[in-house]
């Protein structure tokens, strides 16, 4: 009878033990990992020692629970250990021994091996219940939280709950009760061109003319996530990759948006509209992507036209090359033009140059002649108003140059009835 109450105690004390394990596993300690896996995200240093408090002892019900239950069954058997150490009779109750101790051996779980997510400066999280009331979402403010605080990443601990997957206990796995999903925010760029020379995995956009005539034109889009947009971002986009949207749709809507301005105009007048086709493009990306968390900053277009047929593209080469020598001759014939005229132009100048010396050269020869005839009536004019008193000082300055000149001897020799006219004397009287 004592061991009849005895083993009833111990099942009584094992049951309890058994339910308050699984009520610890299967909702409290759950809910518990979750409420605090979420305070992490925006909490600060008290939820986070809280959460690692709860680390280290959540599974200390359950270990608690199995040492309750085994030392319970411990205490049931004991008399049975005793009993079979003492007589040999007592060998039959070694079948409740060895059950008892193999239920022993299978009560341990694996351990909870915890698991940690890094949120970088670029990215905002979002950690979202798996189970249980998922609108009670976290997410990680990254201006205001940097601003705050000026850390450059951010750990969340991804919490998880015991999954039993078979008759034991022991037998199943740790699951995930919340998932961080990160969106990255830092701007992308793509270009899309059909020359090949850009960005591995890049597509070229093609299009059509009015004239149906294929081409491709080279595109380039900068796109970035507001911090403020995040959420919307992820709920247009649950992977969370701005690459992927910028591979996919955006690169999609631009070429939607070139087709449609490239249909109206054959393709002679397309070139000229290609500033059309960019405004086009960028104000269907900028409004479109802004009503879903995308901040478009930059549409270009580079490069030229790349066409389907080959031909035309050099037929288009050939007729530019022509209209380039054309250009280039008359460059040639227009420089060759004003070379001319400054030729022209030069000879004129050397020529009137040319002029005006030689009539400065006959004008001061015409001054100095009006200048000597001017002297010369001077002289006259003195001399006729001098009257005889002048030609007297003439006779006089005359006779002074002879008598300078002559040797003081007088002529022999005579011709003529005139006394007055004299000749050199001859050798002989000279000596």
């Amino acid at each position: 009878m004592r061991h009849h109450h005895r083993g009833l105690l111990s099942a009584g004390i094992i049951i309890a033990a058994s339910v308050a394990d699984t009520v610890w596993l299967a909702w409290a300690q759950p809910k518990i990992a979750t409420r605090l896996a979420l305070e992490q995200v925006n909490g600060g240093a008290p939820e986070w020692r809280e959460l690692l408090a709860w680390q280290a002892t959540h599974q200390w019900p359950h270990f608690v629970a199995q040492v309750v239950v085994a030392a319970t069954i411990a205490w049931w058997v004991w008399p049975f250990v005793v009993a079979f150490l003492r007589a040999k009779g007592a060998r039959k109750t070694l079948l409740p021994l060895l059950l008892a101790a193999s239920t022993l051996t299978g009560c341990v779980r694996s351990y909870d091996k915890p698991e940690y997510v890094e949120i970088d400066t670029s990215e905002t999280g979002f950690l979202i219940p798996l189970e249980g009331n998922t609108a009670d979402q976290a997410k990680f403010e990254s201006v205001d939280y940097l601003q705050a605080r000026k850390v450059a990443t951010k750990r969340v601990q991804i919490v998880h709950r015991w999954n039993q997957e078979g008759r034991l206990s022991s037998t199943g796995r740790w699951f995930p009760t919340v998932r961080l999903v990160k969106v990255n925010r830092s701007p992308i760029t793509r270009e899309w061109t059909a020359e090949g020379k850009h960005v591995t995995g890049d597509k070229a956009i093609w299009i059509e003319s009015a004239d149906s005539v294929g081409f491709s034109m080279g595109f380039t889009c900068t796109a970035f996530i507001d911090e403020k947009d995040a959420a919307t971002f992820l709920y247009w986009y649950p992977s969370g990759s701005l690459a992927t949207v910028m591979d996919g749709e955006v690169r999609g809507r631009i070429q939607q948006g070139a087709a449609e301005v490239a249909a109206r105009y054959p393709l002679d007048g397309l070139r000229a509209k290609k500033q059309e086709i960019v405004d086009a493009v960028k104000l269907d990306l900028t409004m479109f992507f802004t009503t879903r968390g995308i901040t478009i900053t930059t549409v270009g277009m580079f490069g030229g036209m790349t066409y389907e047929n080959p031909a035309i593209q050099k037929s288009i080469d050939e007729t530019f090359i022509a209209q380039q020598l054309k250009v280039v001759s008359a460059a040639k014939f227009e420089a060759q033009q004003k070379e001319n005229e400054i030729i022209e132009l030069a000879a004129k100048a050397n020529a009137e140059k040319a002029r005006l010396e030689a009539k400065g050269k006959a004008d001061a020869r015409l001054e100095e002649a009006k200048a000597e005839a001017e002297a010369i009536t001077l002289v006259n004019k003195a001399v006729a108003n001098s009257g005889p008193m002048l030609m007297q000082i003439r006779q006089l300055e005359v006779e002074k140059a002879r008598v300078e000149k002559w040797d003081g001897q007088f002529p022999h020799t005579m011709f003529g009835t005139n006394p007055n006219i004299l000749f050199a004397p001859s050798q002989t009287s000279a000596k």
